[in-house]
């Protein structure tokens, strides 16, 4: 807990220990690729390369330097230029009331995040940080025209991800070995080298390295030497599959990298990250390629859900890892800084930085306010860059993969993997690797259409293929996201299959216990793919306890609809005044979503109602005229005024107290009571932390469906702030 309580207290503090660091207002112009600026430890220019206006910069007329107490050792670092821009506190930003409440609202699910943080609840705290980004992106605000939104955002978000890993850690494990990402291994490196022998392969490889053209400053330092002999020897079987794998990508990334105006040698980070593997998953649950988590993927535009991780995506990810890294160097001015705050977030960095009082990676690296991953991971892609630009001057004779290409087509329908790779002639192995996005074996089936990659010249043939294909020919998938506490029979019966066939459909989980977040392929029961994608695709619509009522199909039974309401055949009858198992198509029943006990007896009647154009409230139980007047944001003095009361006045349960004046609006915070010229009233409802839809519509006797599409929500998610429309009954 006292850790907890620490890192609570550091995101707390962090915006204002950035402001005595290296949280600068930089420029965003980036540095255009110049020629080779390889030093050496003491950040002196090597190698045969003309000197440049970088290489002068960095090394020579720097700015004034950190004392060395500060930022150590000279020798081993180089100082980066870094400007500090005071910012104009004359000018006042006019804000939207939109932006506003967007703002409050975000800020609320934040500090209701932390607070459960702090308690241990980490499932809710996740709960909430998502609902703080997504008031955010899912908003029609552009974050460019509101620069205190974007702030307050952005650093929402740096805290969020500074306690990801933590959240994080507490699910499951990356699911195969294979799929590791090499930062899992990321650890200190000794030599084994005499210091005579450690020097000889200084000269040795500072001489390739002076041959070789790099567009980022590639600093020599003891580390860096050690990584280099690590990779050749130690390391080398984990080093050199990356090295193969990178020819797949490379091109697109330095091409994407290139038309963002980045340093092209960035590219190589992705060895480190991932050893260039789309399906890279680390223990902090870090996906793709570029090892984004959840929220900083989302931030940058990669959209995850049931069908589809576009942090798998290279195309896209590389994309939205381009847009991180000019982020980062136009906050810290320095490419060091910028790879070490894509490893460690910028909060860890900008803390850093303050508390060692250095913008010098070099310097920070002999602090213990950086982690150890985050020391070595630096070192580690400057000694992959200087063996990836030049790997038989380093011993590798490997051969390097071919570059990934592809055509695109986009499908109108669902459509499996398997399909589309027997109508193209290609294995299916080859239509995940060009879709690595894709979770299970059937493209998203929720999405109007959806583009595939398929193996160059093979376009025409998969849409001729599909022309007139059946539904049932075309579709033979669904996919299931794991609950806690589902096993392989439980998921079986609910999508009605056998569960050897679920467990044949899903070999690398047999024998395994399921953990919630998997994703299992479902194969889908025979002449029913539209039903089946359909109930899998839709967010879910009931919420615990839920009151529906459920209009019999043909070929229902108790038990199929018990199963689908994941409650009881007993609950049902009981629910229903049924003496047997007998229904009829046509048939109203009624049911309580997920109730698995006895359930409730009877609907319980509502609190809140409308009458005269007022709000009709029925007391509660342990309610006050006090806490009355607050659930509606009232004074006391007008409840009472309303109500013939004083003060004083006791209320009883069952009571009902008029909130507002009679025939006009209340004119409170909370619920108003408004009349509609059809001489229909409806309710205004202001919602407040710790509501939900269901209890919102348990409060006023309506379904959480009526109040989805009276408000259209596309899913249960609300927020305190948010206003939502209650009609009449």
């Amino acid at each position: 807990m006292r850790a907890k309580r620490f890192l609570l207290m550091s995101v707390a503090l962090g915006s204002s220990l950035a402001a005595i660091g290296c949280a600068t207002t930089a420029t965003s112009t980036l540095p255009q690729p110049e020629q080779p600026v390889v030093r050496d430890a003491e950040g002196h220019p090597t190698g045969s390369a003309p000197e440049t206006k970088s290489a002068a910069r960095d090394g020579g007329a720097a700015p004034a330097a950190e004392p060395a107490a500060a930022s150590g050792s000279s020798r081993d670092s180089v100082t980066p230029a870094s400007r500090e821009v005071t910012p104009d506190r004359t000018r006042r930003e006019v804000v939207p009331v939109r932006v506003r409440e967007i703002r409050e609202q975000m800020d609320e699910e934040y500090q209701a995040g932390l607070e459960a943080y702090q308690a241990g609840r980490f499932d809710e705290a996740k709960e909430h940080f998502d609902r703080a980004v997504d008031l955010v992106i899912t908003s029609d605000i552009n974050l460019d025209e509101q620069p205190a939104l974007k702030r307050a955002y952005d650093e929402i978000v740096r805290n969020i991800a500074d306690m990801d890993a933590d959240l994080y850690s507490r699910e499951s494990e990356p699911e195969a070995q294979e799929n590791r990402s090499p930062l899992d291994e990321l650890k200190d490196i000794t030599t084994h080298l005499p210091p005579e022998e450690a020097e000889k392969e200084r000269d040795k490889i500072e001489k390739m390295a002076g041959k070789i053209s790099y567009d980022l400053p590639i600093v020599l330092h003891p580390k860096v030497l050690q990584y280099v002999e690590a990779f050749q020897t130690r390391l080398r079987d984990e080093f050199e599959p990356g090295l193969q794998r990178s020819g797949l990508y490379l091109p697109m990334i330095k091409k994407v990298f290139r038309e963002e105006g980045l340093p092209e040698d960035l590219a190589y980070m992705a060895h480190q990250e991932s050893a260039f593997k789309t399906n890279a998953y680390s223990r902090a649950r870090a996906r793709g390629m570029w090892q984004f988590m959840s929220f900083t993927g989302r931030r940058y535009g990669l959209k995850i859900d049931l069908w589809v991780d576009e942090r798998g995506d290279f195309e896209k990810a590389t994309h939205a890892a381009a847009a991180y890294l000019k982020d980062l160097y136009a906050r810290y001015n320095d490419w060091y800084l910028a790879m070490a705050a894509y490893n460690a977030g910028e909060g860890k960095i900008d803390r850093a930085c303050a508390r060692a009082r250095t913008h010098d990676f070099w310097a920070l690296t002999k602090t213990r306010y950086i982690r150890p991953e985050t020391k070595y991971y630096v070192p580690a892609i400057l000694a992959s860059i200087l063996i990836d630009k030049s790997p038989e001057d380093y011993g590798f004779r490997v051969e390097i993969s071919d570059e990934l290409t592809w055509d695109t087509v986009t499908l109108d329908r669902a459509t499996d993997l398997q399909v589309i790779a027997d109508a193209t002639g290609a294995t299916l192995e080859r239509i995940r690797l060009l879709n690595p996005e894709l979770r299970g074996l059937v493209t998203p089936p929720n999405a109007a259409s959806y583009t595939v990659r398929v193996p160059e010249g093979s376009k025409k043939d998969l849409l001729a293929a599909l022309e007139n294909m059946p539904d049932d020919q075309r579709v033979s998938w669904t996919l299931h996201e794991v609950r806690s506490g589902e096993t392989f029979q439980v998921i079986a019966r609910q999508h009605r299959v056998q569960t050897r066939a679920l467990l044949d459909a899903n070999p690398r989980y047999a024998g395994r216990r399921l953990r919630r977040g998997q994703v299992l392929n479902v194969p889908l029961a025979k002449g029913s793919p539209e039903v089946a994608l359909a109930r899998a695709s839709e967010d879910p619509t009931f919420e615990s306890g839920e009151r529906v009522v459920h209009r019999v199909r043909r070929g229902e039974t108790l038990a199929s609809i018990a199963r689908d309401y994941r409650t009881t055949i007993a609950n049902l009858k009981r629910w229903n005044s049924l003496n047997g198992s007998l229904i009829q198509p046509g048939q109203k029943l009624v049911a309580y979503y997920g109730e698995r006990g006895n359930g409730p007896r009877e609907a319980q009647p509502a609190a809140v109602s409308v009458a005269g154009g007022r709000i009709e409230y029925q007391v509660q139980a342990g309610d006050t005229l006090d806490s009355v007047a607050r659930k509606f944001s009232a004074s006391l003095d007008d409840l009472c005024r309303w109500n013939g009361l004083t003060p004083d006045s006791v209320v009883r349960p069952g009571d009902t107290l008029h909130i507002g004046e009679a025939g006009g609006q209340t004119g409170v915070g909370g619920p108003e009571a408004l009349r509609k010229g059809s001489g229909n009233s409806a309710i205004r409802h202001r919602v407040r932390r710790g509501d939900t839809l269901m209890k919102i519509a348990q409060m006023y006797d309506v379904t959480v469906r009526q109040v989805r599409a009276w408000n259209g929500l596309r899913s249960s998610v609300i927020y305190p702030g948010q206003v939502l429309t209650i009609r009449g009954r």
